[in-house]
Formats: structure tokens, sequence, C-alpha cells
């Protein structure tokens, strides 16, 4: 049986995720506690004492009758692309990627021991919307960023996902020209679907070994972008 403890932290951790992954943005209101209940599959006093959590934290605002809204300040509570550059300046795509590099290594290791069946489903779900946009950009992009936010998530370490957040935004404009290179789409795919066999195997070490080569891929693919740019 899952403890009252244990729903509160993850329907925190999933509200959380909402504002730092920008679809609840500062300012906005959050659904309804009702609402909230009825996506997360959680009795309502779970979403209020998540709620409260998030308040006190600074997170978010409530008012009886007006309803709970992130507050406009709530990005600086949370690691965020723009408070990185304040403190190290611009940063080259390089060491960026390297800090990606490492985080994804360790995601995908995590996920492959902690994924639940429906974090596996979402895994998969994406992977097939990325097989099924080889054609369109756009639509591909997005469906490889659902892939890595599944594989994030199915860690279920929320710090290092926040860290993925910060560099996936670091590395937007970038990796819009990774996929326009030959061959980086299905080359990525079949890299990506090891890393999914291996979370569904439940297989930490070859989750790690597959993430590591999808990065030395996408570090070969780099070069070759840097290249065509010097």
């Amino acid at each position: 049986m899952i403890r009252k403890n244990t729903l509160v932290e993850n329907v925190t951790r999933e509200i959380r995720r909402l504002i730092v992954a920008g679809e609840i943005q500062p300012g906005g209101f959050l659904p309804s506690r009702k609402d909230l209940a009825a996506r997360f599959g959680v009795g309502v006093s779970t979403v209020h004492e998540a709620v409260q959590a998030l308040t006190a934290v600074g997170l978010l605002e409530s008012h009886p009758g007006k309803g709970t809204w992130v507050r406009n300040d709530a990005l600086d509570t949370l690691i965020h692309p723009a408070a990185v550059e304040t403190r190290l300046g611009t940063l080259h795509i390089r060491p960026i990627y390297e800090a990606r590099s490492s985080i994804e290594v360790a995601l995908s290791e995590l996920a492959a021991a902690r994924a639940t069946p429906d974090e596996v489903t979402a895994i998969r779900t994406a992977l097939d919307r990325m097989e099924a946009a080889l054609d369109d950009e756009a639509a591909f992009i997005e469906a490889d960023w659902a892939f890595h936010l599944a594989v994030a998530r199915a860690g279920h370490n929320e710090l290092l996902e926040q860290f993925y957040h910060v560099s996936h935004k670091m590395l937007a404009e970038f990796i819009i020209r990774l996929v326009r290179l030959p061959n980086v789409k299905e080359e990525g795919l079949a890299l990506q679907r090891a890393i999914a066999d291996a979370i569904e195997r439940r297989d930490p070490a070859a989750a790690r070994h597959a993430a590591l080569a999808h990065m030395l891929a996408i570090d070969t693919e780099i070069e070759a972008v840097e290249d065509t740019h010097n």
C-alpha cells in the first residue's frame, strides 16, 4: 500500500514539474483541486496538502474565493537557465553538452531501476511519435523532448530532472541544427530504443551503456555542426 505521504510527495513533484516545464506560467492559475485530483488519480485532500507544501516554499499563492496561482517570482526558487547564465556568463555548447550527457546517463540508469509501468509506456509512446515524425522536423523535436522528459521523470530524482530541464533549454536552438544533419533522426531513434529496452527490462547497467552510446553519437554530431560553422 502506498503511504499518503508518498502520494503527497508525488503530487508535489508533478505540480512543480508543470511549473518548471512551463505548462503553468508564473502568474497563471492552477487547475482546481478537483481537476488535479482527477489528473493525478489521488484524493482532493492529497492535492490540498501538496498545494500547501508548495505555497510554503514560495512557488504558489492561494486565497479563498480567488484560487491558487503560480507566484510571479516562482522560478527564482528553482534552477533556471537565466540564473545559470547570470552566475557563469555565456557558456559554449561543449560544457553544456557535457553536463547534459552526465545527467542523461545518470537518469537513464535510475529510470531502469525505478520506472513504473506507466512511465515505461510514456517512454515507448514518445518513441513511436518520433518514428511517425521522421519527415516532420518540428514534430520530431517535440517527440524527442517528450522521450527525454519521460526518461527523466522515470528516474525519480527531482534535482537531476531540474538540471536536465536547464541543459535542454540552453541547448534548444542547437538541437534544431543537429536534427537537420543527414540520418541523425534515424540513428538517434535506434539508440533511444536501446535505452527504452534496457529501462523496460529493468537493467540499469544496460541503460547506462545505451545512454552513453547515444551521448557519444551526439558528441560526433556536435563536432560536425561545429565544423560547418567554423
